[in-house]
């Protein structure tokens, strides 16, 4: 009894308690007790149970505490807990705080975020068979609800800004299955604004690019290869203001998808907008992290910038001009970067955008010259025109 519970309790103060308790105790040798239990405790069947009595009665707050024992073996995170410790740390240096709320949703939540298939979107949800009241009739196929109810209790308390994320499990099941389907995912909401209103500054909202920011810092962090922004699909996320949504993507996996919540969705929520959110895909993220970014030595030899204007349909993405740029400049182009974004009807045409690109040439073995810079920019201007029907302006 004693080396099962963990403290050297004495005979007498055995004998004492299970007598006490109704038990008829008798003396063996070697300290071995002899316990007839009464009829009316029908529980006690085994000797663990009289050890329970004991160890109630004793006081749990006077076993002292100890580590398990393990002789030859090191304890150590798992890769997963390495990656969701990273991922804590990362949101929270961005400003984060880290919040919980219930597994349980009400059935409502799916319709109020804008889906038509959700089942189809998110899988068919695990009804509970005895649910706490009838608002909390399932398990969560999204963390996001639960969010946006914590913005709105907040902004209901007088508590303007608002930066929460989560990281949580969601449930989905399909016909026939025998266990529901578990994933752990991460979403965060921001609402207000980053920083109070002074003198010096002035009060603006979260938008689209504050939590373009954090996953750029996440990206960063676990040196995501490959990482690029592309539009995001609106019928699989219904519930994000259109043009103010993209996916993030590692190579070709999905890492995660980032917006501004629509602003029917946040009055249905009774959220006031602007409220942005992201959500992480954690399996996708396990999966394309590497342990540290690749390393590159500082530049011997100067770069030679260039800038470019194309003017193009307002429906052509930067993205698409900027992949041509690249492969048109090949080696010796090191870097591409959209700096302005300019519409005028009257000088560019209905439907026109103008996009400004700096480009930066450098040779890791010798010094560009401007002469062979300007060959090549031309090159890669004429390359970009036929490919994507851009006009130089």
């Amino acid at each position: 009894c004693s080396a099962f519970i963990g403290a050297n309790i004495s005979t007498d103060f055995i004998t004492t308690t299970l007598t006490n308790l109704g038990c008829r105790v008798s003396n063996k040798e070697d300290g071995v007790l002899d316990v007839e239990v009464p009829s009316f405790r029908p529980d006690l069947e085994r000797e663990i149970d009289l050890y329970e009595e004991v160890l109630r009665l004793y006081g749990m707050d006077k076993i002292p505490s100890t580590l398990p024992g393990g002789r030859g073996r090191i304890g150590m995170r798992s890769y997963e807990q390495d990656i969701a410790r990273t991922l804590h740390k990362t949101l929270t240096a961005a400003g984060l705080n880290e919040t919980l709320t219930y597994s349980f949703a009400d059935n409502q939540d799916i319709e109020k975020l804008g889906f038509e298939d959700a089942d189809g979107a998110l899988g068919e949800a695990v009804e509970l068979i005895n649910p706490i009241n009838s608002e909390q009739g399932q398990l969560r196929r999204t963390l996001l609800p639960g969010l946006l109810r914590s913005v709105s209790y907040n902004q209901n308390r007088g508590v303007r800004n608002v930066e929460l994320y989560e990281m949580g499990t969601i449930f989905a099941t399909k016909e026939g299955a025998k266990k529901p389907k578990e994933r752990t995912s991460v979403v965060g909401v921001l609402a207000g604004s980053m920083h109070e209103k002074a003198w010096n500054r002035a009060d603006e909202s979260f938008d689209f690019f504050d939590g373009k920011g954090i996953l750029e810092s996440v990206a960063r962090e676990f040196a995501l290869p490959k990482v690029r922004f592309k539009e995001a699909d609106l019928a699989a996320l219904p519930y994000l203001q259109p043009g103010c949504a993209a996916m993030l993507y590692s190579g070709g996996a999905e890492i995660a998808w980032i917006g501004e919540i629509h602003p029917q969705v946040a009055q249905a929520f009774d959220v006031r907008p602007p409220v942005v959110a992201f959500e992480i895909y954690m399996p996708a993220l396990q999966k394309s992290a590497r342990p540290a970014r690749d390393f590159r030595d500082v530049p011997q030899f100067p770069g030679i910038e260039r800038d470019i204007s194309l003017v193009v349909d307002s429906s052509t993405r930067s993205e698409q001009l900027q992949h041509v740029l690249e492969s048109a400049g090949g080696k010796l182009l090191e870097h591409v970067r959209v700096f302005d974004v300019y519409t005028n009807e009257e000088q560019l045409g209905e439907h026109k955008k103008a996009l400004a690109f700096r480009l930066t040439y450098r040779s890791p073995e010798r010094t560009l010259t401007s002469d062979e810079v300007d060959v090549l920019h031309a090159k890669v201007l004429e390359k970009t025109k036929r490919a994507t029907q851009a006009q130089e302006r």
